[in-house]
């Protein structure tokens, strides 16, 4: 293939929407075991799930999330377990309506003993009032800061 084929082939896949690259070679012991949309969140595994992700304008969405897998270390004054979660919110065509880092950020300092092996939190999404009726594409990232590791995954979330 020459190099100006190579190029349009490039170019023709950077344009497509909605494909998105895989990191295949990111090897984690860590997973996302539940991340469930919720009508309320209460406590650990106690939740009103929302099966179907649709919400009412002018109304908060809530997520119920547990991890398991993190990495446990640190020695002296670092972290036993440092977790990490970024939020970000597309259209259906791939234009990044909303992202925050750090939107949960769970520590376990070193007295705390015995580890937890699951991590449950929540996250949630106030709604505008003005906000178009669509289907939405939320991406969910979790970052294990002793490890290194992160996993991510993505829910379609309607607004009607």
């Amino acid at each position: 293939m020459t190099r100006r084929w190579a190029c349009v082939v490039i170019l023709l896949l950077l344009a497509v929407p909605g494909w998105a690259w895989a990191d295949e070679g990111l090897e984690t012991g860590m997973a996302i075991t539940v991340a469930e949309w919720a009508y309320d969140v209460r406590d650990d595994g106690d939740y009103d799930p929302n099966p179907s992700g649709v919400f009412p304008r002018g109304s908060r969405g809530y997520a119920y999330l547990e991890v398991e897998g993190f990495a446990v270390g640190g020695s002296g004054d670092e972290n036993l377990v440092d977790l990490r979660v970024d939020i970000a919110l597309r259209s259906g065509w791939g234009v990044k309506l909303f992202s925050q880092e750090d939107l949960v950020e769970y520590t376990l300092p070193q007295e705390a003993f015995p580890p937890p092996e699951t991590v449950w939190f929540y996250i949630w999404v106030d709604i505008p009032w003005w906000a178009p009726r669509a289907t939405y594409r939320a991406e969910v990232t979790v970052r294990d800061l002793v490890s290194g590791e992160a996993v991510s995954l993505e829910r379609e979330i309607t607004v009607e």
